[in-house]
């Protein structure tokens, strides 16, 4: 990657994102620029997203699936099979 072109915020903010699945140094580049531009309409409320998801959600203790509640909201349908419910039986 070249040298560092912006100031290091957006240059910490590229890096973090072409930590995504998908995205290399210059797709993140690119988002990082759209987020920037939109800061208020899609920026802010997806940085506030990331860190209500960050605080909020955890893996099931009886199933390992994410959700905000433990048991999560599959293990705590009273028409679930209650015997299905191993940390192997959730797609990761």
């Amino acid at each position: 990657m070249p040298t560092a072109v912006a100031g290091p915020e957006i240059e910490r903010l590229i890096q973090l994102l072409a930590r995504l699945p998908g995205l290399g140094p210059r797709s993140a580049r690119r988002a990082a620029l759209f987020l920037i531009k939109r800061r208020e309409h899609v920026m802010e409320p997806l940085a506030a997203a990331l860190a209500a998801a960050a605080t909020a959600i955890r893996p099931c203790s009886a199933c390992g699936n994410l959700d905000t509640a433990d048991p999560c909201a599959i293990c705590r349908d009273p028409e679930r099979d209650a015997t299905a419910s191993t940390p192997s039986s959730v797609c990761s």
